[in-house]
C-alpha cells in the first residue's frame, strides 16, 4: 500500500517540474484533465454504441430524416441564449454563484426567437403536406426552451472547477437518452419519434442534474452585474457560428437526399468524437484564463498550440490507417463512408483554434471576437454552398477542412492584435 502515496508523489514532483518547460499548471491539467477525458470518453463511447446500433438496425432514409431534425433544431438554437453558458462559466469563476439562478430565467427567455422561428417553419411543412418536418418543427418550438436549460447544471460546474462531477453528469446527460433509443429502435423506425426521444428524455435528464446541483453546493446569492450584457454578445457572436456548424446536414439533405445525409453523417461520426476529446482542453483552461493576466498567458501561448496541432496530427495519422478496419467491422453498412472519413479527420489537425477563442472568451475581448465568430462562420457557410452542390459529400468534406484552417489561423492573429493592444495599455 506504501507505493501508492510514493508513486503518487512522484508523478506530482514530474507534473510540477515539467511546468518550467510547458508554462502551464500541469497538476490543474492532469487532474481536471482525467476527469473531463473520463467524461469525453464515456459520453464517445455512448455515442458509439449508439451509431452502431442505427447503422444496423434503422434505415438510411429513416436515419438520415432524424439527423436532419436534430440539425435543424441546433442550427435554430442560434436564434436563443447560446452565449449564456459561457457567460455563466465566467461568472461562477469569479465567485458570482447568483449567476446560476438568474440564468434559468434569461434562458427562458432568450429561447422565444428560436421557438417563434420553429413555429413558422411548421406552418410552411404542414401548408406544404409534410407532417413529419412540421411535427419536427413544432416539438422544437414547444420543447426548445426546456432543452436549454438542461446543460445549466454544467456552466456552474466548470465555473466551480468540479471537473469530476460534470463527467459523471455528461455521461449521465447523454447515456439514458441513447438508451432510451436504443430501446426504441427495436420497437420504431419512425424518425419523429426517435427526435422526440431525444429531446424529452434530455430534458427529464437535465432538469434532474440542475436540481441536484443547486441543492448540492447552495450558491451563493451574489449576482453577476453584466451577466445578461455578457451572454447577450457571446449570444450575437454565436448566431452565425452555431448556423455554420450544422449548415453541412442541411444543405447535404437538401441538395442529397436523407440517406446520403446518412453517409455524410457517419462520415463525421468518429473524427467529431476525437475532436470533443480535444475540447475539453478549452473548458479547462477556460476558469484558468479567467483569472489570469494576459501578459502570463502570453509567455506560453504559442507553445501550447504547437503541442496541441502535434497531437492532433499523430491521431489523425493513426485514425486515417484505422478507418477502414473500423467501418468494415463496425458499420459494414456505410462503406460508402470510409474514403471521405480519412479525408475529414484531417479537419483535426487545425483544432488548436481552441486555445485562443478561450482566451479571447474569457477576457470578453468584444472585438476580436466579433471579428472572428462572424468571419469564420461566413467562410464556412459559403464554402459549403459552393462546394456542396458541385462535389457532394466531398465537397463537405472540403468545406470544413478549409474552414477550420481558416479558423485556426484567424484566431491566432486575432489574439496576437489582443496581446499588442494589451502590452501598450501596460
Amino acid at each position: 500500500m506504501e507505493l501508492l502515496p510514493k508513486l503518487r508523489n512522484r508523478i506530482y514532483s514530474l507534473l510540477r517540474t515539467s511546468e518550467k518547460y510547458t508554462k502551464t499548471d500541469m497538476v490543474y491539467l492532469a487532474k481536471g484533465g482525467f476527469w473531463l477525458g473520463f467524461g469525453q470518453v464515456g459520453i464517445s463511447f455512448i455515442a458509439f454504441i449508439l451509431s452502431i446500433t442505427f447503422a444496423r438496425y434503422v434505415s438510411k432514409e429513416v436515419y438520415g430524416t432524424y439527423r436532419f431534425l436534430l440539425s435543424l433544431f441546433w442550427t435554430l438554437t442560434a436564434f436563443s441564449f447560446t452565449g449564456l453558458s459561457a457567460a455563466v462559466v465566467r461568472a461562477i469563476a469569479q465567485g458570482k454563484e447568483g449567476a446560476y439562478r438568474q440564468s434559468f430565467k434569461y434562458s427562458i427567455i432568450g429561447s422565444a426567437p428560436m421557438s417563434a422561428i420553429a413555429f413558422g417553419i411548421a406552418y410552411y411543412h404542414f401548408y406544404h403536406t409534410n407532417p413529419t418536418l412540421g411535427l419536427g418543427a413544432l416539438a422544437i418550438a414547444i420543447l426548445g426552451p426546456l432543452f436549454q436549460l438542461a446543460y445549466l447544471y454544467g456552466s456552474f460546474l466548470e465555473g466551480k472547477k468540479e471537473f469530476r462531477f460534470n463527467s459523471y453528469f455528461g455521461i449521465i446527460l447523454n447515456a439514458i437518452p441513447a438508451i432510451a433509443l436504443l430501446v426504441g429502435t427495436f420497437f420504431v423506425q419512425n424518425p419523429l419519434t426517435f427526435f422526440l426521444i431525444y429531446l424529452v428524455v434530455h430534458i427529464l435528464t437535465g432538469a434532474s442534474l440542475c436540481v441536484w446541483t443547486f441543492k448540492k453546493y447552495k450558491p451563493n446569492t451574489i449576482n453577476s452585474e453584466n451577466l445578461l450584457e455578457v451572454g447577450a454578445h457571446f449570444s450575437a457572436m454565436n448566431i452565425l457560428n452555431t448556423i455554420s456548424t450544422q449548415i453541412d446536414q442541411i444543405l447535404t439533405f437538401h441538395y442529397l437526399g436523407a440517406a446520403q445525409l446518412a453517409v455524410y453523417s457517419f462520415t463525421k461520426a468518429i473524427p467529431d468524437q476525437l475532436k470533443a476529446l480535444f475540447n475539453t482542453a478549452s473548458v479547462l483552461a477556460f476558469p484558468k484564463f479567467a483569472n489570469r493576466d494576459i501578459s502570463e498567458i502570453k509567455e506560453s501561448f504559442w507553445r501550447k498550440i504547437i503541442g496541441f496541432t502535434f497531437l492532433a496530427t499523430l491521431v489523425s495519422i493513426v485514425f486515417y490507417f484505422a478507418a477502414p478496419y473500423i467501418f468494415d467491422y463496425l458499420f459494414p453498412k456505410y462503406a460508402d463512408s470510409i474514403y471521405y472519413t480519412q479525408i475529414y479527420v484531417f479537419a483535426l489537425i487545425p483544432i488548436a483554434t481552441i486555445i485562443p477563442v478561450a482566451v479571447l472568451q474569457a477576457h470578453t475581448a468584444k472585438r476580436e471576437l466579433y471579428i472572428f465568430n462572424i468571419a469564420s462562420a461566413c467562410f464556412n457557410i459559403a464554402a459549403l454552398f459552393v462546394l456542396i452542390p458541385k462535389y457532394f459529400i466531398l465537397g463537405a468534406v472540403i468545406a470544413k477542412i478549409a474552414s477550420r484552417v481558416f479558423n485556426l489561423a484567424l484566431s491566432s492573429f486575432l489574439l496576437s492584435q489582443f496581446f499588442a493592444k494589451h502590452s501598450k495599455k501596460n
